[in-house]
């Protein structure tokens, strides 16, 4: 290496000592410059001699000069500058740190290979606490070591990973042996346990939860067996209690088979075979009979209950077309205009017959109902409207007859001044008073049709 290649030196005295240093993988450099004789002339720098000679010291990386601390000539004053914090022994302590790194990297692969779970996550979180509090010295050696620490902790996360899955995979294990820990299949949920257990061994460590997992799988797996053998052990009076509880499902169902109401003796009857399910065995002497028996009952049921649904359905569609029918009906009536009396009594009538037409299904009830209001009501509408026209032509018709009448009464009275006769007179009189009878039942007849007029 040429001296003159350090930035800030050229000297032709300075002495340059280079001595390679594996630890890091570059060069430790010491350059000792600036030494002058008593003269006060430049001379070749002596390491311990009184020559007031300054001294730069620090690596040399691929040629990448790096300070760690520079003393200056004492022509310069002599003091002394630190790169870094470490001051006189930064090239020990990057040495160290160095070889941390190293040893963090080799007891990282140990832990992995040890597959001790119980303590590994806080083993390697120390040794991840450690390594972020080391400084970096942005050696190459350094370099090679974090792509390791990186591999490793990549390793250690995906370990953890499949520790993770590992506990829900036994998790789910445990859960399903819980359930079959219920069960009354006594040789389907033994087999069911042996399978479990299979499974269970396969996966792969679940950590430090390994034991805690399988005591909960054992737990089930003795409650399961502990309740098979009270069973076997009960087995007469199990099967005693089964047959009687059988036979009161039985009664129950026929029950059931009498209620009217569909949907909630359906529900009964769905209830009651769950029961039945949950009865356990009666022995083979009663189980087939019992369940011929129940099975028969159900079957009655809803072969009972499909004729109805049929039977009602049949009755709505029928009840449809009844109603569908007098809506068309009462329509041509409107279109007609027909007011009469023949067929204001129709309409009453078409009232009963929608009435005893029946539920047309909750579908289409409503709305057949809405069509039918709607067009019996532009019926009575425009008969009440006719009825008024008619009961104002009554009242014009009656109006002028009375008018006619009083006209008549006034031309009589005339006669009656202009006349002598006194027999002629009377006989005047008489038809006035009796055309004033005429005339006051009419103004009597106008006033009520008026009132009745009003009241529409």
């Amino acid at each position: 290496m040429d001296w003159k290649d350090l930035s800030g030196f050229d000297e032709k005295y300075a002495k340059v000592r280079i001595r390679e240093h594996k630890t890091f993988g570059g060069k430790v450099v010491e350059v000792l410059y600036g030494a002058k004789d008593e003269n006060g002339n430049p001379v070749m720098a002596r390491e311990g001699a009184d020559d007031g000679h300054g001294r730069w010291f620090g690596i040399d990386i691929n040629g990448d000069h790096r300070m760690f601390s520079l003393q200056k000539p004492a022509s310069e004053g002599g003091e002394i500058e630190y790169a870094t914090e470490s001051g006189d022994h930064a090239l020990e302590d990057m040495e160290n740190t160095i070889i941390r790194k190293q040893e963090i990297c080799r007891e990282l692969l140990g832990i992995l290979n040890s597959n001790e779970s119980d303590s590994m996550q806080e083993r390697i979180s120390a040794l991840e606490e450690e390594w972020n509090g080391l400084k970096d010295w942005n050696t190459p050696k350094e370099e090679n070591f974090a792509k390791r620490y990186a591999q490793l902790m990549d390793e250690f996360a995906h370990h953890q990973n499949v520790i993770k899955q590992n506990v829900l995979d036994k998790q789910a294990i445990v859960e399903k042996a819980k359930e079959l820990a219920e069960s009354t299949s006594w040789k389907t949920a033994q087999q069911g346990f042996e399978n479990l257990l299979k499974e269970l061994k396969n996966i792969g460590s679940a950590g430090s939860l390994d034991d805690e997992i399988y005591q909960q799988f054992k737990e089930a797996r003795s409650a399961f067996n502990k309740k098979r053998s009270e069973y076997f052990s009960q087995l007469d009076e199990i099967r005693a209690a089964s047959k009687v509880k059988k036979e009161e499902l039985i009664g129950q169902a026929k029950e059931v088979l009498e209620n009217k109401n569909f949907k909630a003796a359906t529900d009964k009857m769905n209830a009651l075979m769950e029961e039945w399910k949950k009865a356990g065995s009666s022995g083979r002497d009663f189980d087939d009979i019992l369940w011929e028996q129940f099975n028969g009952i159900r079957k009655e049921f809803f072969d009972k209950r499909k004729a109805f649904y049929n039977e009602m359905r049949e009755a709505q569609k029928k009840s449809s077309e009844i109603k569908n029918s007098l809506i068309e009906e009462v329509r041509k009536i409107v279109e007609n205009a027909d007011f009469s009396k023949d067929i204001t009594e129709r309409m009453k009538e078409i009232d009963k017959e929608w009435k005893a037409a029946g539920f047309s299904g909750k579908e289409i009830n409503d709305a057949l109902w809405e069509t039918f209001k709607e067009v019996k009501n532009q019926f009575w509408d425009a008969k009440h409207a006719n009825s008024q026209d008619r009961f104002r032509e009554i009242i014009s018709r009656k109006e002028d007859t009375l008018k006619k009448i009083r006209t008549e009464i006034d031309d009589l009275q005339v006669k009656e001044y202009e006349t002598e006769d006194y027999d002629r007179i009377h006989s005047i009189q008489k038809r006035i008073e009796e055309k004033k009878v005429t005339a006051e039942s009419i103004e009597n007849d106008i006033k009520e049709l008026n009132e009745k007029l009003d009241k529409q």
